[in-house]
Protein backbone atom coordinates (compact mmCIF):
# COMPACT_ATOMS: atom_id res chain seq x y z
CA UNK A 1 0.00 0.00 0.00
CA UNK A 2 1.09 3.53 -0.30
CA UNK A 3 1.84 4.50 3.25
CA UNK A 4 -0.77 7.18 3.76
CA UNK A 5 0.36 10.48 5.23
CA UNK A 6 -1.74 10.69 8.37
CA UNK A 7 -2.82 13.90 10.10
CA UNK A 8 -2.96 13.69 13.88
CA UNK A 9 -5.61 15.92 15.42
CA UNK A 10 -4.22 18.48 17.84
CA UNK A 11 -5.62 21.26 19.96
CA UNK A 12 -4.00 24.65 20.42
CA UNK A 13 -3.45 24.12 24.16
CA UNK A 14 -1.83 20.68 23.99
CA UNK A 15 1.57 19.87 22.53
CA UNK A 16 1.03 16.20 23.42
CA UNK A 17 -1.93 14.50 21.76
CA UNK A 18 -3.87 11.69 23.41
CA UNK A 19 -6.25 9.50 21.40
CA UNK A 20 -8.54 6.77 22.77
CA UNK A 21 -9.81 4.29 20.16
CA UNK A 22 -12.48 1.66 20.74
CA UNK A 23 -13.42 0.03 17.44
CA UNK A 24 -14.38 -3.35 15.99
CA UNK A 25 -10.77 -3.49 14.76
CA UNK A 26 -7.85 -1.08 14.45
CA UNK A 27 -7.16 1.04 11.37
CA UNK A 28 -5.39 -1.48 9.14
CA UNK A 29 -3.95 0.52 6.27
CA UNK A 30 -0.23 1.22 6.08
CA UNK A 31 0.34 4.85 7.09
CA UNK A 32 2.91 7.17 8.60
CA UNK A 33 3.07 10.56 10.32
CA UNK A 34 5.86 12.84 11.60
CA UNK A 35 4.76 12.40 15.21
CA UNK A 36 6.12 9.68 17.47
CA UNK A 37 3.35 7.38 18.70
CA UNK A 38 3.23 5.41 21.96
CA UNK A 39 0.26 3.05 21.95
CA UNK A 40 -1.05 1.04 24.89
CA UNK A 41 -3.09 -1.96 23.72
CA UNK A 42 -6.01 -2.02 26.15
CA UNK A 43 -7.81 -4.90 24.48
CA UNK A 44 -7.34 -7.14 21.42
CA UNK A 45 -4.62 -9.15 19.75
CA UNK A 46 -3.00 -9.04 16.35
CA UNK A 47 0.15 -8.23 14.43
CA UNK A 48 1.93 -4.89 14.22
CA UNK A 49 3.62 -4.30 10.87
CA UNK A 50 6.30 -1.61 11.13
CA UNK A 51 8.91 -0.77 8.53
CA UNK A 52 10.21 -4.00 7.07
CA UNK A 53 9.11 -6.40 9.81
CA UNK A 54 6.32 -7.39 12.20
CA UNK A 55 5.54 -8.58 15.73
CA UNK A 56 2.57 -9.86 17.71
CA UNK A 57 0.70 -7.58 20.12
CA UNK A 58 -1.84 -8.29 22.85
CA UNK A 59 -3.57 -6.51 25.73
CA UNK A 60 -1.14 -4.71 28.04
CA UNK A 61 1.61 -4.30 25.44
CA UNK A 62 3.14 -0.94 24.52
CA UNK A 63 4.22 -0.11 20.98
CA UNK A 64 6.51 2.87 20.32
CA UNK A 65 6.28 3.96 16.67
CA UNK A 66 8.92 6.36 15.37
CA UNK A 67 8.53 9.46 13.25
CA UNK A 68 7.57 8.63 9.63
CA UNK A 69 7.79 4.88 10.23
CA UNK A 70 5.19 3.14 8.00
CA UNK A 71 3.03 0.93 10.19
CA UNK A 72 -0.34 -0.73 10.68
CA UNK A 73 -2.04 -2.65 13.47
CA UNK A 74 -3.75 -5.70 11.97
CA UNK A 75 -6.15 -7.44 14.34
CA UNK A 76 -6.64 -11.21 14.25
CA UNK A 77 -9.36 -12.53 11.89
CA UNK A 78 -11.93 -12.98 14.67
CA UNK A 79 -12.18 -9.18 15.05
CA UNK A 80 -13.39 -8.92 11.45
CA UNK A 81 -15.83 -11.81 11.88
CA UNK A 82 -17.50 -11.32 15.29
CA UNK A 83 -19.32 -8.21 16.41
CA UNK A 84 -18.76 -9.18 20.05
CA UNK A 85 -15.00 -8.57 19.71
CA UNK A 86 -13.57 -5.07 19.84
CA UNK A 87 -10.15 -3.46 19.75
CA UNK A 88 -9.22 -0.73 22.21
CA UNK A 89 -6.06 1.36 22.55
CA UNK A 90 -4.83 4.66 23.95
CA UNK A 91 -2.13 6.46 21.97
CA UNK A 92 0.17 9.36 22.82
CA UNK A 93 1.40 11.54 19.93
CA UNK A 94 4.19 14.12 20.03
CA UNK A 95 6.92 15.60 17.85
CA UNK A 96 10.09 17.62 18.34
CA UNK A 97 8.57 20.88 17.11
CA UNK A 98 5.56 20.83 19.40
CA UNK A 99 7.77 20.45 22.47
CA UNK A 100 10.17 23.16 21.34
CA UNK A 101 13.46 23.08 19.46
CA UNK A 102 16.18 21.35 21.44
CA UNK A 103 13.81 19.96 24.09
CA UNK A 104 15.25 16.46 23.85
CA UNK A 105 18.83 17.70 23.59
CA UNK A 106 19.09 19.03 27.14
CA UNK A 107 21.44 16.92 29.33
CA UNK A 108 18.62 15.58 31.49
CA UNK A 109 16.86 14.08 28.46
CA UNK A 110 19.80 12.53 26.62
CA UNK A 111 18.66 9.03 27.56
CA UNK A 112 15.16 9.81 26.30
CA UNK A 113 16.65 11.16 23.07
CA UNK A 114 18.35 7.81 22.58
CA UNK A 115 15.01 6.08 23.11
CA UNK A 116 13.46 8.22 20.36
CA UNK A 117 16.22 7.18 17.96
CA UNK A 118 15.53 3.54 18.76
CA UNK A 119 11.80 4.14 18.30
CA UNK A 120 12.40 5.22 14.73
CA UNK A 121 12.72 1.49 14.02
CA UNK A 122 9.70 0.73 16.21
CA UNK A 123 9.88 -0.80 19.69
CA UNK A 124 7.56 -3.42 21.14
CA UNK A 125 7.30 -3.67 24.93
CA UNK A 126 5.63 -6.85 26.13
CA UNK A 127 3.30 -6.40 29.09
CA UNK A 128 5.27 -9.00 31.02
CA UNK A 129 8.57 -7.14 30.73
CA UNK A 130 7.55 -3.50 31.22
CA UNK A 131 8.18 -3.41 34.96
CA UNK A 132 5.29 -0.97 35.50
CA UNK A 133 1.55 -0.80 34.83
CA UNK A 134 0.92 1.93 32.25
CA UNK A 135 -2.89 1.80 32.35
CA UNK A 136 -3.49 4.40 35.06
CA UNK A 137 -0.85 6.70 33.60
CA UNK A 138 -2.42 6.64 30.12
CA UNK A 139 -5.87 7.22 31.57
CA UNK A 140 -4.66 10.28 33.51
CA UNK A 141 -3.01 11.69 30.40
CA UNK A 142 -6.38 11.71 28.64
CA UNK A 143 -7.76 14.35 31.02
CA UNK A 144 -4.69 16.29 32.18
CA UNK A 145 -3.41 19.54 30.66
CA UNK A 146 -0.48 21.89 31.10
CA UNK A 147 2.37 21.03 33.46
CA UNK A 148 0.52 18.03 34.88
CA UNK A 149 0.29 16.47 31.41
CA UNK A 150 3.97 17.16 30.73
CA UNK A 151 4.92 15.59 34.07
CA UNK A 152 3.10 12.38 33.25
CA UNK A 153 4.61 12.35 29.76
CA UNK A 154 8.12 12.57 31.21
CA UNK A 155 7.23 9.84 33.71
CA UNK A 156 6.21 7.64 30.79
CA UNK A 157 9.47 8.30 28.92
CA UNK A 158 11.50 7.59 32.08
CA UNK A 159 9.67 4.31 32.63
CA UNK A 160 10.24 3.23 29.03
CA UNK A 161 13.94 4.09 29.25
CA UNK A 162 14.18 1.79 32.28
CA UNK A 163 12.01 -1.03 30.90
CA UNK A 164 13.68 -4.31 30.05
CA UNK A 165 12.85 -6.88 27.41
CA UNK A 166 11.98 -4.45 24.62
CA UNK A 167 12.07 -5.70 21.04
CA UNK A 168 13.11 -3.65 18.00
CA UNK A 169 10.73 -4.26 15.11
CA UNK A 170 12.10 -2.86 11.83
CA UNK A 171 15.70 -3.29 10.75
CA UNK A 172 15.84 0.32 9.61
CA UNK A 173 14.47 3.78 10.35
CA UNK A 174 12.57 5.77 7.72
CA UNK A 175 12.44 9.41 6.76
CA UNK A 176 9.49 10.99 4.98
CA UNK A 177 10.87 10.43 1.47
CA UNK A 178 11.53 6.75 2.23
CA UNK A 179 8.04 6.34 3.67
CA UNK A 180 6.53 7.87 0.54
CA UNK A 181 8.74 5.70 -1.68
CA UNK A 182 7.31 2.52 -0.18
CA UNK A 183 4.50 3.17 -2.64
CA UNK A 184 0.88 2.25 -3.19
CA UNK A 185 1.83 -1.19 -4.44
CA UNK A 186 3.13 -2.33 -1.07
CA UNK A 187 -0.26 -1.71 0.51
CA UNK A 188 -1.92 -3.64 -2.30
CA UNK A 189 0.42 -6.57 -1.73
CA UNK A 190 -0.06 -6.55 2.05
CA UNK A 191 -3.84 -6.47 1.71
CA UNK A 192 -3.56 -9.34 -0.78
CA UNK A 193 -1.50 -11.32 1.76
CA UNK A 194 -3.92 -10.59 4.62
CA UNK A 195 -6.86 -11.88 2.58
CA UNK A 196 -5.14 -14.98 1.22
CA UNK A 197 -2.34 -16.15 3.53
CA UNK A 198 -4.43 -19.15 4.64
CA UNK A 199 -4.54 -20.38 1.03
CA UNK A 200 -1.90 -21.30 -1.49
CA UNK A 201 -0.59 -18.01 -2.92
CA UNK A 202 2.17 -17.53 -5.44
CA UNK A 203 4.61 -14.82 -6.43
CA UNK A 204 2.85 -14.72 -9.80
CA UNK A 205 -0.48 -13.83 -8.16
CA UNK A 206 1.11 -11.17 -5.97
CA UNK A 207 2.87 -9.63 -8.96
CA UNK A 208 -0.40 -9.54 -10.84
CA UNK A 209 -2.14 -7.88 -7.88
CA UNK A 210 0.51 -5.17 -7.88
CA UNK A 211 0.54 -4.72 -11.69
CA UNK A 212 4.23 -5.62 -12.01
CA UNK A 213 6.15 -8.27 -13.88
CA UNK A 214 7.44 -11.08 -11.67
CA UNK A 215 11.10 -9.92 -11.75
CA UNK A 216 10.10 -6.29 -11.08
CA UNK A 217 7.79 -7.36 -8.25
CA UNK A 218 10.48 -9.49 -6.60
CA UNK A 219 12.95 -6.58 -6.71
CA UNK A 220 10.35 -4.12 -5.42
CA UNK A 221 9.23 -6.34 -2.57
CA UNK A 222 12.78 -7.18 -1.48
CA UNK A 223 13.78 -3.49 -1.46
CA UNK A 224 10.85 -2.45 0.76
CA UNK A 225 10.66 -5.42 3.12
CA UNK A 226 14.21 -6.84 2.94
CA UNK A 227 12.57 -10.24 2.60
CA UNK A 228 11.47 -12.44 -0.27
CA UNK A 229 7.74 -12.65 -0.85
CA UNK A 230 7.58 -16.30 0.29
CA UNK A 231 9.55 -15.66 3.50
CA UNK A 232 7.28 -12.68 4.31
CA UNK A 233 4.13 -14.74 3.74
CA UNK A 234 5.54 -17.48 5.97
CA UNK A 235 6.15 -14.91 8.69
CA UNK A 236 2.55 -13.68 8.45
CA UNK A 237 1.36 -17.29 8.66
CA UNK A 238 3.52 -18.09 11.69
CA UNK A 239 2.25 -14.99 13.52
CA UNK A 240 -1.31 -16.12 12.83
CA UNK A 241 -0.44 -19.61 14.04
CA UNK A 242 0.91 -18.24 17.32
CA UNK A 243 -2.50 -16.88 18.24
CA UNK A 244 -4.23 -20.14 17.35
CA UNK A 245 -1.72 -22.13 19.38
CA UNK A 246 -2.41 -19.94 22.42
CA UNK A 247 -6.21 -20.03 22.32
CA UNK A 248 -7.32 -23.20 20.51
CA UNK A 249 -7.23 -26.91 21.28
CA UNK A 250 -6.76 -27.92 17.65
CA UNK A 251 -3.87 -30.18 16.78
CA UNK A 252 -0.70 -28.61 15.47
CA UNK A 253 -1.38 -30.19 12.10
CA UNK A 254 -4.84 -28.59 11.95
CA UNK A 255 -3.43 -25.19 12.88
CA UNK A 256 -0.69 -25.50 10.27
CA UNK A 257 -3.37 -26.17 7.65
CA UNK A 258 -5.55 -23.26 8.86
CA UNK A 259 -2.75 -20.73 8.32
CA UNK A 260 -1.79 -21.97 4.87
CA UNK A 261 0.85 -24.67 5.37
CA UNK A 262 0.17 -27.97 3.61
CA UNK A 263 3.33 -29.61 4.93
CA UNK A 264 3.67 -30.13 8.68
CA UNK A 265 7.44 -30.56 8.63
CA UNK A 266 7.81 -27.26 6.75
CA UNK A 267 5.50 -25.56 9.27
CA UNK A 268 7.60 -26.87 12.16
CA UNK A 269 10.81 -25.79 10.43
CA UNK A 270 9.57 -22.28 9.64
CA UNK A 271 8.09 -21.88 13.13
CA UNK A 272 11.36 -22.80 14.86
CA UNK A 273 13.30 -20.52 12.51
CA UNK A 274 11.16 -17.51 13.49
CA UNK A 275 10.26 -18.27 17.12
CA UNK A 276 13.27 -20.26 18.31
CA UNK A 277 11.14 -23.23 19.38
CA UNK A 278 8.87 -25.82 17.81
CA UNK A 279 5.08 -25.22 17.86
CA UNK A 280 4.45 -27.84 20.57
CA UNK A 281 6.89 -26.11 22.94
CA UNK A 282 5.31 -22.73 22.17
CA UNK A 283 1.84 -24.11 22.89
CA UNK A 284 2.90 -25.71 26.18
CA UNK A 285 4.59 -22.48 27.28
CA UNK A 286 1.52 -20.29 26.69
CA UNK A 287 -1.19 -22.72 27.74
Amino acid sequence: MKPLPFNISKTSNRSIGVQHDRLPYFYDRLHYHPEWQITLIVQSEGTLYAGDSMCRFRAGDLCFIGSNLPHLFRNDPKYYEHEAEHAEAISIFFDRKSLGAGFFEIPELRVASGLLREANKGIHFSSGTLGFDPSALFQRMQVLEGIALLQEFLTLLKSLCEAEGSQAISSMAYDQSQAEAAGKRLDQVLQFIFKNYDKKITVEEAAQASNLSIPAFCRYFKIHTRKTFISYVNEVRINAACQLLMEQQDSIGQIAYKVGFNNLSNFNRQFKKLKGMVPSSFQQHYQ
